[in-house]
């Protein structure tokens, strides 16, 4: 029931998040229409040489070449701003133009930079962005530009007030800083635990933790503060995506213990990852000035491959990991969900907030559940190991209790226990046995042979083992020998002893 209580308010928590990262769209109350020209040739100043359609989706996957778009616009009677943007998350090659109708024929384009950004958007965020002011019954017309080398690209345009930009922009940094300070805040909860608990799987989480830190540090734009290259940028975003695939892997095999249920799939599993993994790195910096463009596509299609290659580690624990697995595909549901809903509103725009949104929200969702389920599962191991201790404990009490028992009788049993353990390896250890046992019974191998003369050296050894009380697998080990031949060795000295069937063998040696 209490599992049952945390689910609950885990979903409901959930799905606060979620519906509080809608936003309110506010209307921009003018005329406007895009239209769009691919693989466009000419220099803009051409502008009126491109054919520009209507379109229905600028959601253009691996797109390689120049994608222009117009935006026409006739403004009402009242001053305004409005914001041009696009989910394009991955290219930085844009330049926004107005039309100058101010010169003869109006052919001339103006471009509107702005020197603290790598293009022309208005603000240095992760998303393109230009700012357009209107004046009262304005008509203006403006080319957006933009060159892409190969890489994934959603160019959909949206136009939107200033006002409803900024919303976005402030509701992006207070999820920022919520998604920020929850991941540092769990890191710093599973440092924690596993100082408490001294146990491994924590640190193969942390080093994913920080891995996943540091991909979306990489995809949120915060890198592009600093003075580093497009092309550095871009490739620190696929180093970072490559580290956080490993880190995840290594995880799940050891949350999983691949490698104690399945040791040859775990060795190989890792090598094709690592060949991978380092081959597809070695290209990137080998080709570093032409990698990019092919590594979207590569990296799109190793995806495939990870997810097998997870699929495959569940198929294998199945059987002997069942709790580890439900906490797991718990754990990593959750984070699927609302990647997949992510993904839907980035092709189709179903929901109004932005797509990563959802990602960011499935990730601390996953790690809200793994640090759960991993301080339950390690709870469960040590209160499984302080059973066992006590437990070893008690045998040690009691085999201390016994050893004291037979101290008392000024015996040297325990000795004599010692040698018999590490078996009749030649004669002198049978003699040092004999001389120790006589000290323990001194009448008994003496009356076994004054009574049966014709017993032989192993059958005398054979029948003193068994009336100090070992089993025949027992004799077997100490005398090397196999248990039929102790067997058998049994028939043939009750037959010299002539002991009737009613008489046990043990019960008979004590006797003498």
């Amino acid at each position: 029931m209490k599992n049952k209580n945390h689910l609950c308010i885990f979903l409901i928590l959930s799905g606060i998040l979620f519906f509080s990262s809608c936003s309110d769209e506010n209307p921009i109350n003018v005329d406007y229409s895009f239209k769009v020209a691919k693989g466009v040739e000419q220099s803009v100043n051409d502008f009126h040489n491109v054919e520009f359609n209507s379109f229905n989706d600028l959601n253009l996957g691996f797109y390689k070449g120049n994608l222009w778009i117009k935006l026409e616009i006739d403004n009402s009677d009242s001053y305004r701003t409005l914001m041009f943007t696009n989910n394009d998350l991955f290219n930085r090659n844009y330049a926004f133009y107005k039309l100058d109708s101010s010169r003869i024929g109006s052919v001339l384009i103006e471009e509107i930079s702005n020197n603290s950004s790598y293009d022309s958007r208005t603000f240095n965020n992760s998303y393109p962005n230009f700012k357009i002011d209107l004046y009262p019954n304005e008509k203006a017309t403006y080319i957006i530009t933009s060159q892409s080398d190969g890489r994934s690209t959603d160019a959909s345009p949206k136009l939107i007030t200033i006002e409803e930009y900024n919303s976005i922009v402030n509701q992006n940094i207070i999820w920022s800083i919520v998604f920020l300070g929850s991941v540092i805040t769990l890191l710093i909860l599973n440092v924690y635990l596993w100082n408490l608990h001294n146990h491994k799987i924590y640190a193969y989480y942390i080093f994913y933790m920080l891995a996943s830190l540091f991909m979306y540090t990489s995809f949120d734009g915060y890198f592009y503060k600093f003075n580093f290259s497009q092309l550095f940028l871009d490739h620190s975003i696929f180093l970072s995506v490559r580290i956080w695939v490993l880190s995840l892997i290594i995880f799940t095999t050891k949350f999983l213990g691949i490698k104690k249920i399945s040791p040859l799939f775990y060795k190989y599993s890792m090598i094709t990852l690592i060949v991978i993994l380092g081959g597809n790195t070695l290209y990137q910096f080998l080709f570093y000035n032409t990698s990019v463009q092919y590594l979207h596509y590569y990296e799109n299609v190793l995806s495939f491959f990870y997810l097998l290659l997870i699929f495959g580690f569940v198929l294998v624990s199945i059987k002997s990991r069942k709790q580890e697995l439900k906490y797991y595909l718990i754990a990593l549901s959750f984070f699927l969900t609302f990647i997949i809903i992510g993904l839907i509103d980035g092709h189709f725009q179903v929901f109004p907030s932005n797509p990563f949104v959802y990602i960011k929200i499935g990730t601390l969702t996953e790690f809200i559940g793994f640090t759960y389920f991993m301080t339950i599962l390690v709870k469960q191991k040590l209160t499984m190991n302080e059973r066992l201790e006590k437990e070893l404990s008690m045998s040690r009490i009691a085999l201390q209790e016994k050893e004291q028992l037979l101290a008392s009788k000024s015996t040297d049993l325990v000795s004599v226990f010692k040698l018999i353990e590490n078996s009749f390896t030649c004669e002198a250890d049978w003699d040092d046995f004999k001389e120790r046992f006589k000290t323990l019974h001194p009448d008994f191998i003496t009356s076994l042979l004054t009574k049966h003369t014709d017993l032989s050296k192993s059958e005398t050894r054979l029948l003193t083992l068994v009336s100090i009380g070992y089993s025949q697998k027992e004799i077997a080990n100490i005398l090397n020998i196999a248990p039929d031949s102790v067997k058998k060795a049994r028939s043939r000295a009750r037959r010299k002893l002539n002991l009737p069937d009613s008489v046990r063998l043990k019960d008979y040696l004590l006797k003498l």
